[in-house]
């Protein structure tokens, strides 16, 4: 079966994910916003899948005007003569568009979402629109447990939806690891690591107030935090304010193939996020081997954390509670840290590339198989995008 992704811009994470896909299924991909900065990959996508790219707007984080963009979207689906079309996304203008095209078309959508109930206030108005639009996707393909319960609330049938979306590449990962282990660059002293772009709702204040009671009450390890974005002045104050601020690094965001070496060398890895709707570095994380420590606020503790058995799971407001697990993780012994790695392990089974292309799969034949074409999500489909930029 012939597919076409449309998502902003391909990653290394994403494109782990179509190679694989592309060895059960004719893929084509299209980015909508190419030059998108939002993670700044410096990457080249393999031949694997077809590539289509839109252009067109000055502004790398926008798309093209309606009239140039809908012209643009005709020719791709024209070249790619897709079967079925999956949308990494429905509140661009670019993706509304897009399911008008496929519904004049006759060719059915699958929606990706890792949205939750909780990731923000939600206003009554907003969600009967969203009920609308989603009435033109045949089927979806979700994060998690959550994701797949705020499609449900949304009135979204569970038999059309499959999951999971969000993988990475376990054995990468893994295999970092192990390098790591056999050449003896593990970092001395042990420490913490921390991945995640440097914005406020990743929580990195909370994590050092955290860290703070830690080395308080003598904690050993040093903490790492590696990204980039807007917070990183304010976090770099938080460090200046501990005990021993000369215990923790901040580094810049680094590429997928520096970033595994990262995880190979650290000893445990901690995301303190007051909002998330995944958290992929978990994924990587627990990939690699280390003992983690997640905040309840990120979606993926429902589906990847057992509370002391596959990792550890704590309050984001509650940074007393995560300097205990701290400690605890400093205090775990060989057998059982072993015990909770190979337990994550088998927990990431579920979250593999191959479960990633079975979903796809699935949810293709599905919508294939029962196409849902609604006059009321073609109709907000166009006030939405001609409301917006």
């Amino acid at each position: 079966m012939s597919l076409l992704v449309a998502l902003h811009r391909i990653g290394p994470y994403h494109h782990a994910r179509f190679q694989y896909a592309a060895q059960e299924q004719k893929l084509h991909v299209l980015e909508t916003r190419p030059q998108s900065q939002e993670y700044p990959w410096a990457f080249t996508p393999g031949s694997a899948y077809a590539i289509h790219r839109l252009g067109g707007h000055l502004n790398p984080e926008a798309d093209p005007p309606i009239g140039d963009l809908d012209r643009q979207l005709v020719a791709v689906l024209a070249k790619a003569r897709p079967r079925v079309v999956v949308s990494v996304g429905w509140a661009d203008p670019a993706y509304q568009r897009l399911l008008l095209i496929c519904h004049r078309q006759r060719i059915p959508m699958v929606i990706v979402s890792d949205s939750r109930e909780r990731d923000e206030p939600r206003s009554a108005v907003k969600e009967w629109m969203k009920q609308q639009l989603l009435r033109g996707y045949s089927a979806a393909v979700v994060a998690g447990t959550e994701s797949r319960a705020y499609l449900e609330q949304l009135g979204f049938f569970p038999e059309a939806i499959t999951q999971p979306w969000d993988v990475v590449d376990n054995q990468l990962f893994s295999s970092a690891a192990a390098a790591a282990a056999a050449d003896g660059s593990k970092s001395d002293p042990e420490e913490f690591l921390c991945v995640s772009r440097f914005i406020a709702k990743k929580n990195h204040l909370g994590l050092l107030r955290a860290y703070s009671l830690y080395q308080h009450a003598g904690g050993r390890w040093n903490l790492r935090l590696v990204g980039s974005r807007a917070e990183e002045a304010a976090i770099q104050a938080g460090i200046y304010e501990l005990p021993e601020p000369e215990r923790v690094s901040l580094e810049p965001f680094r590429q997928l193939n520096a970033l595994t070496d990262v995880y190979g060398r650290a000893s445990a890895f901690v995301l303190a996020s007051s909002s998330d709707q995944w958290g992929l570095v978990v994924n990587e994380a627990m990939a690699a081997g280390l003992p983690v420590l997640v905040s309840s606020a990120c979606g993926c503790t429902v589906d990847l954390i057992d509370h002391g058995s596959t990792g550890f799971c704590f309050d984001p407001l509650d940074p007393r509670t995560l300097a205990q697990l701290m400690h605890r993780i400093e205090a775990q012994s060989a057998q059982e840290r072993f015990t909770m790695v190979v337990a994550a392990r088998r927990r990431l089974e579920s979250f593999s590339l191959a479960s990633f292309s079975q979903a796809l799969q699935d949810a293709a034949v599905y919508a294939s198989a029962n196409p849902a074409f609604s006059w009321r999500s073609r109709c907000i489909a166009k006030l939405l995008s001609h409301r917006l930029p």
